[in-house]
């Protein structure tokens, strides 16, 4: 019991350093101030607050307003697929403003939504609808490199080259990750 207490403690501890950014996943700072709803002094991430409660309306709406016939499931899979081309927009960086984010978001969530719908209501073996659903765990995740790789490549445009540990922002998350071992510090070689 004590192994899962302390656990339970460095988990704590862990979303106690990263407080700053566990509700935006972006750096607080004005590079990243469209990535982000500003409500009051909090910043929540535009993906994950767009993303997630389309999906979940989605779904409720869909079992709630659709004929979840043979038919229409197959007319939603297909459907979904649409829904998820916008994230093509994100691929080729060409959600630059803000409202574009928001809209892409809102579509790849109405197929994810459509997606798992039609997967869970048409007659198909349990073993292909796991498989399936898998695929959202999968296509979740690319969302989420695809937003890592986009972070990365904004801050190695700032001042601070990426470099969090430098960085005004980020530091105090940094030396807190680092002082509590979730983070070692990165070790500069200096050439002679």
């Amino acid at each position: 019991m004590t192994s899962l207490k302390i656990k339970f403690k460095r988990v704590a501890l862990f979303f106690s350093d990263i407080k700053p950014i566990v509700l935006s996943h972006h750096p607080n700072c004005e590079h990243f101030s469209d990535h982000v709803y500003h409500i009051g002094k909090h910043r929540f991430c535009i993906g994950c607050f767009t993303y997630y409660p389309t999906i979940i309306l989605t779904i409720i709406f869909s079992i709630l307003f659709i004929d979840l016939s043979l038919q229409n499931l197959i007319i939603l899979y297909f459907l979904s697929f649409l829904f998820f081309l916008a994230f093509l927009l994100n691929i080729f960086h060409l959600t630059k403003f803000k409202i574009l984010k928001i809209l892409t978001k809102v579509s790849i969530g109405i197929g994810t939504g459509f997606y798992i719908v039609a997967v869970l209501y048409l007659p198909i073996f349990l073993i292909l609808k796991i498989l399936s659903l898998f695929l959202v765990n999968f296509y979740t995740g690319v969302i989420a490199y695809v937003r890592a790789n986009h972070i990365t490549k904004e801050c190695e445009q700032c001042e601070y080259k990426g470099n969090w540990e430098v960085c005004p922002t980020m530091k105090p998350i940094v030396e807190n990750l680092i002082e509590h071992g979730f983070k070692k510090r990165k070790i500069k070689i200096e050439e002679n």
